[in-house]
């Protein structure tokens, strides 16, 4: 996956929290993009079944998409919480330091770096972290 499908799939998974339906347009929206350049990402994505394009009903994530960008922002999250808490850095520099490597961690090395933080329920930002597959299981 890369940098720019990774954020495509964060925005659907953000969006579709929010509204019921999500089309190409909100995703073009939020990244300050074309739609065309929106759709283009998407077909990319459902061609490796991260979503399903319905015509006129917008996207949704797939189960293998779901387990992708819940992958991506355990990653990010529990690496920003990690940096912030424990090396002292800035937030802002704490989170653009995750968005640079969240694609790139293994899940050995982000539920290390979770048992060390003492498996945190929320990062600096207050947002909710998601269990790792077999780290934090037993205590959600």
């Amino acid at each position: 996956m890369t940098r720019r499908e990774a954020e495509y799939l964060k925005v659907a998974f953000d969006l579709s929290s929010e509204k019921t339906s999500v089309g190409s347009l909100d995703i073009a929206n939020r990244l300050g993009v074309s739609c065309a350049s929106a759709s283009e990402a998407l077909k990319r994505l459902s061609e490796k079944g991260m979503i399903i394009r319905e015509p006129w009903r917008g996207i949704r994530l797939t189960d293998l998409g779901l387990k992708e960008v819940s992958r991506i922002i355990r990653n990010h999250r529990i690496f920003e919480t990690y940096v912030y808490r424990l090396l002292s850095v800035s937030l802002d520099e704490a989170c653009e330091c995750a968005r640079r490597v969240e694609l790139h961690l293994s899940d050995k090395i982000v539920d290390s770096m979770c048992r060390i933080l003492g498996h945190p329920k929320r990062c600096p930002h207050n947002k909710n972290i998601p269990a790792g597959v077999l780290c934090c299981v037993e205590l959600r």
